[in-house]
């Protein structure tokens, strides 16, 4: 396109209009036209077999967790150790009561699984080779998670972070977030357990030991892996030192539960989601796909 006079002109370089830097992309507005561009076409079709193959992944999570959470139900008199210890957690923080599942995978890191009904999944194997002290640092580790309400926020992250898979922030971020409520039910437990700082550091690291020596610690999908750790990787010694250093830090009568930052996650991670699928940088021409 030849230069006008009226053009903003610095030296040979045409600043490019500021009301067309920012646009919605055209095919919003096309309507069922948009169908007639073979190419518009082509990103329908890789788009909906996206969406089809994410749908399914999410699918299959839910039923691999639902199998677990009812591989072995076990009662009050099967383990009443384990739910006198759930029992005396749950009325100091005023949370549900889950029940238990036992897994014979080799799955031995423990989790909980559910959001509205929870059922916390143990490994037998795992429970056997624990001191009383461990066991109560372990269960109470993951029903802290419960009084949290991790597991909505888990999921949320998650479906987002697998919506911008392509973005290498989001993965970062789904990341941080796991390690801080790692963190967080950390800090509950030694605000509703009253234990030493220390014992709590303790026992923890003898459980993550423990773990490691009854298997190659096949590690289970996704975010159910408070007490998994991999002696080789650098970046899981460091995260296991810091979180050890964030309990030996906590005071227990600064903790406190807050929803605001757990809603500003969201609203960001939506954002991103909305300005990645639906804009496009026009700068002369050149289209940016924030794709």
């Amino acid at each position: 396109k030849p230069y006008s006079q009226s053009d903003p002109i610095i030296g040979l370089i045409r600043l490019p209009d500021p009301n067309n830097i920012f646009r919605i992309s055209e095919g919003f507005d096309k309507g069922p036209a948009v169908f007639s561009d073979i190419n518009y076409l082509v990103l329908f079709l890789i788009i909906i077999s996206i969406f089809t193959i994410l749908i399914i992944r999410w699918v299959l999570l839910y039923l691999f967790y639902r199998n677990l959470a009812h591989e072995d139900i076990v009662g009050r008199k099967d383990i009443p150790e384990i739910y006198a210890i759930i029992d005396n957690y749950t009325q100091k923080t005023k949370t549900k009561v889950p029940y238990v599942s036992l897994t014979h995978r080799h799955y031995f890191s423990p989790f909980i699984i559910g959001i509205r009904d929870y059922a916390l999944v143990l490994s037998p194997r795992l429970i056997d080779i624990l001191s009383t002290d461990e066991k109560e640092i372990l269960i109470q580790h993951e029903l802290s998670h419960i009084k949290r309400s991790d597991n909505i926020i888990g999921w949320i992250a998650l479906i987002l972070r697998d919506l911008l898979f392509l973005n290498p922030f989001s993965h970062i971020a789904y990341s941080l977030i796991k390690t801080e409520q790692e963190k967080d039910s950390d800090k509950l437990m030694v605000k509703y357990t009253g234990k030493p700082v220390k014992e709590i550091s303790k026992n923890i690291l003898n459980i993550i030991l423990k773990i490691r020596s009854i298997s190659a610690l096949k590690p289970i999908s996704e975010s159910a892996n408070s007490f998994t750790y991999s002696p080789i990787s650098f970046f899981s010694r460091i995260k296991l030192k810091n979180r050890i250093n964030s309990i030996l830090k906590t005071n227990p009568e600064k903790i406190y539960s807050r929803i605001f930052p757990k809603m500003l996650m969201c609203v960001l991670f939506l954002i991103l989601l909305i300005i990645q699928l639906m804009f496009i940088i026009n700068i002369n021409n050149f289209y940016i796909f924030l794709r």
